[in-house]
């Protein structure tokens, strides 16, 4: 009473629970998936042209992963300078507690919001919840940015998930997982591993089947949060651990293409299964 309408077959069925057998936890086990930051007013905070301001380049800017970011395993950058985006980002942690930074700190910055106050406090739901005027809507949590983190966008055709080592703070568009509790990033290496393979894409058209236009699919929070992780103690997910590893290193090359081939191979395996098992 609580899953997802799909259709069923007795070697749907048979697969899915093979992969049941295989599996150590869900993806929901490494932590809590969350959306991108939302400011509410794109055009004041977020950027291409930075550099071209009269005042020169303000404080607290920081680089902004979008879909247009989107390859597997490792962020691409934009053909098109106007999509390398970088964002204003007013936020800091102190204390343990997210908090707005003091604009007297940062006079660049300072300078830049007030010639666009008008605009920041029209948004008066920020106002009325406490806020500052020069806040993000949903700015998540400062402290978290410098953390691996694996980065996919909602809609797609075939999953796109990477990995970001650079710290660059992740927009609306897009969701991100980071592992909640320390020394677990190999479930973040795995996990990305098994979200990039041909198994996962046949994990969701038989455990949920949710396709729009064209084919895409849809990778929101409620499907990716299931999505299986075999034992990070076997020898296989050990495998798929050092290949993630590795073609975010080589990316882009061909060497980076090989072990990309290697690693859904090892994917399918983990699970118990191979490609030709699984009816289409």
């Amino acid at each position: 009473t609580d899953g997802i309408c799909r259709i069923a077959t007795h070697t749907s069925d048979r697969c899915l629970a093979t992969v049941e057998a295989h599996t150590w936890a869900a993806f929901r086990r490494i932590g809590k998936i969350r959306v991108g930051v939302k400011s509410t007013a794109d055009k004041v905070f977020i950027r291409s042209d930075w550099d071209s301001l009269p005042d020169g380049r303000p404080e607290l800017l920081r680089p902004l992963i979008t879909r247009h970011c989107a390859r597997r395993f490792k962020a691409d950058v934009p053909s098109k300078a106007s999509k390398v985006k970088e964002i204003l980002y007013p936020h800091e942690v102190i204390g343990g507690v997210r908090s707005a930074v003091d604009l007297g700190l940062y006079p660049k910055a300072a300078r830049y919001l007030e010639q666009h106050r008008e605009v920041l406090e029209a948004r008066n739901y920020v106002i009325a919840a406490g806020r500052r005027w020069y806040e993000l809507w949903v700015p998540q949590n400062p402290a978290a940015w410098s953390s691996p983190k694996l980065v996919f966008p909602d809609i797609s055709e075939k999953p796109v998930f990477w990995m970001d080592t650079d710290g660059g703070v992740v927009n609306g568009e897009c969701y991100w997982l980071q592992c909640e509790k320390e020394g677990e990033d190999d479930l973040l290496w795995l996990a990305l591993a098994v979200a990039n393979s041909t198994f996962i894409e046949a994990f969701y058209d038989h455990r949920f089947n949710n396709k729009l236009y064209a084919g895409r699919r849809r990778f929101i929070t409620q499907y990716v949060e299931q999505f299986p992780l075999p034992d990070p103690a076997g020898k296989e997910a050990r495998a798929i651990v050092e290949l993630a590893r590795a073609i975010h290193a080589t990316l882009p090359s061909p060497e980076a293409d090989r072990l990309a081939g290697d690693l859904d191979a090892y994917v399918w395996q983990a699970f118990g299964l191979t490609v030709e098992e699984i009816p289409g």
